[in-house]
């Protein structure tokens, strides 16, 4: 008779509740924390996917708004619950690539408390100005800028956000000095732009969009090296002479440290599942959103380049938010 060594019996007894547990993954409704104001950038993928996640995985799976201290409450909630898959976080690539070289007290740790499931969706970053503005190029704001350091005022979705730390970048490729005037999110960022508080901005484009349908705000530029189908008139970044940037604002799904993998690995499976749904597909496309779904691997590797890369814009530009 074959003799079970102690070693084993003792493996066993550790690994079995987490199997078992992933094994009727989910037996109850999923929270998804979106540490944002809803209609924003980071709120509007989450709220699109949620009813397909509820769909294919039969249980409900509840948008949950925790905002405050620039996104910093809702992704302190998820990296300090349960590791069991049933809080999930939804956030921007200023919350995972740029924040750990923005703050240097932050209440977690990115890298060792949480996990990147998927990258959901990204969508282009528009250099808009409101519509009586004299400038009608990019050239031309950038020559106005070149003549007066520090005199064309920008409005971000505020400090240490990706319309921040992207627009420094573009400063830097441009050779100009610009003065950052933060906002609390996107939408009154845009609406600044619109209302002529301010001189431009750099925003996601589902933020300013509808500014620019109704006329009251024009884009100089797409922070991409293509330009947006649907929106060909629009020209890139790189077209106008500044050269270095592709770069866009990208929603990425993370769970806790120690979730199951095979936990993350389903969710990342629904989650592309669900981006590959026409209708999500259609409802994103309208607001310019690209749908990704990439794997856990994918996502961290894409990660690790973006943090490196926007390390570098941030020290150079001295953001800090503490």
């Amino acid at each position: 008779m074959r003799v079970v060594s102690p070693f084993l019996i003792a493996l066993l007894l550790v690994v079995a509740p987490d199997w078992a547990l992933s094994q009727d993954y989910p037996s109850r409704a999923v929270r998804i924390i979106v540490p944002f104001a809803p209609g924003g950038a980071t709120d509007v993928p989450a709220r699109l996917i949620a009813p397909k996640l509820t769909e294919f995985m039969g249980q409900p799976f509840v948008i949950e708004n925790r905002t405050g201290a620039g996104g910093i409450i809702g992704i302190d909630a998820v990296a300090k619950s349960a590791p069991d898959g049933y809080t999930l976080l939804m956030a921007s690539n200023a919350e995972y690539a740029m924040h750990p070289a923005i703050y240097s007290k932050l209440p977690y740790n990115l890298s060792r408390d949480l996990v990147l499931v998927s990258i959901v969706a990204e969508q282009p970053m528009l250099i808009t100005v409101g519509a009586g503005s004299p400038y009608a190029t990019l050239a031309e704001l950038i020559a106005a800028a070149k003549a007066k350091p520090g005199g064309i005022a920008y409005s971000t979705a505020g400090t240490g956000s990706t319309s921040h730390v992207l627009t420094e970048l573009l400063a830097g490729q441009a050779g100009i000095k610009l003065l950052h005037i933060p906002y609390k999110g996107g939408a009154p960022a845009s609406t600044a732009v619109a209302t002529g508080e301010v001189a431009m901005s750099l925003i996601a484009m589902s933020s300013v969009l509808q500014f620019v349908k109704s006329g009251k705000a024009k884009v100089l530029g797409v922070m991409r090296s293509r330009r947006v189908p649907g929106y060909t008139d629009w020209p890139t970044v790189e077209e106008t002479g500044v050269q270095g940037v592709d770069d866009s604002i990208w929603i990425g799904m993370a769970v806790p440290a120690g979730v199951p993998r095979n936990i993350v690995t389903r969710l990342a499976a629904e989650v592309s599942r669900a981006l590959r749904a026409a209708d999500v597909r259609e409802r994103l496309g309208a607001l310019g959103i690209e749908p990704v779904g990439s794997t856990p691997e994918e996502s961290a590797a894409r990660l690790q380049r973006e943090s490196a890369r926007y390390e570098k814009v941030i020290r150079a530009a001295n953001i800090r938010s503490d």
